[in-house]
């Protein structure tokens, strides 16, 4: 058996049943000592454990939809700055709250209405009728067994019922409705004094002493990180793959084994999407409520006829600098669960309203729509050609560089090597853990390889989506703390930016303190020399002011001045600016197109009404549960 496996490692039929058996080893536990997470479980909510398992696993998925959603610019980088775990795991402790107290008001799912609730998914219909067998193997397909997707089905829609039920207990009145209107309409003018941190920097002169002071108070702070410098060899697959030559029946034998799991294309959607980013932090609260009003605003925008793909450039919180919002196409399973529903409910051409996730807010309108259809051996040749090419050109490229790491533990150079194979040579810059060399990308397994190299050793044979790599370390740097002298010009320059703005802040604050004793604010400025500027008309709830940008301290309804109130109790900031701002005037909102927007409007009062109910009522539940988390499972494995 052996011997034939060996002889014919290259037939589609050997591949095939070779997966086969690794998927059932798999399934039945062989190999998990290989792979079992460090940690059991994430946390503990009333005695019942959610595992790590179930944390990795939502995370993983939320990556990957992350990452079709954003494409290339969602960089390791992006990723680590978004607290992707914690928010997840609060998200599983939120659930696990609601679906325990879904099940103390005995709400839980019957298995007949949870078998009636799967027997509507389209995707396991045929024909408009569920099928059996299609709902096995595209479950199979997805890895997921017939019990743990039962199992998620009957959690997801008991808590359903607990969400109908508060939902359903909320309302909201016209009052309400036309007083929102109101405030969101209603537009000012202020006048604002703008103090520049530059401005001061003549006088934020700081001495020798404090920049010793500082560097000596800060030297782990300053230390600069691990850094490598490595020389690499590439064998792209490409290079291989061209002189690949693919037999008819070798076509027909590719074709028969995986026409079920390869051509079966199910529905797609193509999505153009707009995201509103609810940082994580101790303000979690507060930036996700404004999150959620920028999203409705753009929809609102949307509605009265303003271009969708306009808005997304103007207002999304992408990932790139190239924000036109074209996410590409999707299936089943490659969103989440939230986006998903409300992705493949939509018309071709309709627009959603604003779906939460984890993360934040999005908008999406469906582009273009993909019905289910099975590949016929002609349409799927070129492809079948193509892929057959792609991994022999895989296999022989790795093939080769084993070869090649041989010769290099015999003492063969890299450069060597890659003259004798005609291939490319490259010689890295010096880089950290975490950042991206242009030429490779976000190729995980490469980075791991360069760091964890000793001088002069060859790296294992590392592949990457395009080409398999032999790394080799030139030079390491270590972690140190750089000598004062190195970094004295820097710290001199940074020091005095910030004294700077400290005496911007000192000065601002004493004039708004004296400006509140005055009725004249272009009198005041003038006897000050102080430029008085206007923001112009804008709406009081805009996150952006004209001519000023955005404030590190603006609250939710912005700056607090009314006819009443002709000057704050605080100035506000950016980066290297302070502010100083005084009521001017404002504008009643128009009513006219209030009975257009009302519905609408209508709408977004009663979502974000039933949206704080629910927070309060999963707050309650907080307070009287007992709710422990491994700090661990944050860090990720």
């Amino acid at each position: 058996m052996l011997d034939l496996l060996r002889k014919r490692k290259r037939s589609w039929v050997i591949i095939f049943l070779l997966g086969i058996i690794v998927f059932v080893f798999v399934l039945w536990g062989v190999g998990s000592y290989m792979t079992q997470p460090r940690l059991v479980n994430a946390a503990k909510v009333n005695g019942e454990f959610i595992s790590y398992r179930e944390l990795e696993t939502k995370y993983q998925r939320a990556i990957q939809t992350y990452r079709d959603l954003f494409k290339q610019s969602m960089t390791r980088e992006a990723i680590e700055s978004l607290n992707l775990r914690g928010g997840l795991l609060a998200e599983l402790i939120h659930n696990r709250l609601l679906l325990q107290e879904a099940r103390r008001l005995g709400l839980e799912v019957a298995d007949e209405e949870l078998m009636e609730s799967i027997a509507r998914f389209p995707v396991f219909q045929i024909n408009g009728r569920f099928n059996r067998d299609l709902y096995l193997r595209i479950l199979r397909s997805k890895r997921i067994t017939p019990g743990r997707f039962e199992t998620d089905q009957r959690e997801e829609l008991t808590i359903q019922r607990l969400y109908d039920i508060i939902r359903d207990s909320v309302h909201v009145t016209a009052a309400e409705v036309q007083d929102r209107y109101r405030i969101e309409n209603e537009r000012i003018n202020l006048y604002f004094i703008r103090l520049s941190a530059k401005d001061f920097i003549h006088k934020a002169k700081v001495t020798e002493a404090d920049i010793k002071e500082h560097y000596e108070r800060n030297k782990e702070a300053l230390r600069e990180p691990l850094r490598v410098q490595v020389e690499y060899l590439t064998y792209p697959f490409d290079h291989f793959s061209s002189k690949v030559q693919v037999s008819q029946k070798e076509i027909e034998e590719f074709y028969n084994i995986t026409r079920e799991t390869r051509f079966h294309e199910p529905k797609a959607v193509r999505l153009k999407h707009f995201f509103s980013r609810a940082p994580a932090g101790k303000n979690f609260e507060k930036e996700r409520e404004k999150a959620r009003l920028k999203a409705e605003g753009v929809l609102r925008e949307v509605l009265k006829g303003k271009e969708f793909t306009k808005l997304i450039e103007e207002h999304s919180d992408d990932f790139s600098e190239a924000r036109r919002g074209d996410a590409g196409f999707f299936t089943r399973g490659q969103l989440l669960s939230p986006l998903e529903k409300i992705a493949f409910a939509l018309e071709n051409g309709e627009i959603s309203n604003v779906v939460e996730t984890s993360l934040g807010f999005h908008i999406i309108k469906v582009e273009e729509i993909r019905e289910e259809k099975t590949k016929s051996l002609e349409e799927a040749k070129e492809e079948i050609i193509r892929t057959i090419k792609q991994d022999r050109g895989r296999d022989e490229a790795a093939r080769t560089a084993e070869e090649d790491r041989e010769k290099a533990f015999e003492g063969m150079t890299l450069s060597a090597l890659a003259k004798e194979r005609q291939l490319s040579l490259k010689v890295s810059r010096f880089f950290t853990r975490n950042e991206v060399l242009q030429e490779i990308g976000g190729i995980e397994a490469f980075y791991k390889s360069a760091f964890a190299l000793s001088p002069k050793q060859v790296s294992p044979v590392t592949e990457g989506a395009k080409a398999v790599y032999l790394i080799k370390l030139r030079e390491r740097k270590e972690p140190r703390i750089p000598p004062l002298a190195t970094i004295h010009s820097d710290l001199e320059k940074k020091l005095n930016e910030k004294k700077a703005m400290e005496l911007a802040t000192q000065r601002a604050t004493s004039l708004l303190g004296q400006l509140r004793g005055e009725k004249d604010i272009e009198q005041f400025a003038r006897q000050h020399s102080l430029k008085l500027e206007e923001t112009g008309l804008f709406r009081r709830r805009d996150v952006e002011i004209p001519k000023v940008g955005t404030l590190q301290e603006l609250q939710l309804n912005g700056i607090p001045l009314s006819p009443q109130r002709l000057i704050p109790d605080q100035i506000y900031t950016q980066r290297d600016a302070v502010y100083i701002f005084a009521f001017k005037e404002s504008q009643g909102a128009d009513m006219e197109p209030f009975e257009k927007e009302k519905s609408l409007l209508e709408q977004t009062v009663l979502s974000a009404k039933r949206q704080r109910a629910l927070q309060r009522f999963v707050e309650i539940l907080k307070v009287s549960a007992r709710i422990e988390v491994q700090p661990e499972a944050l860090e990720g494995s």
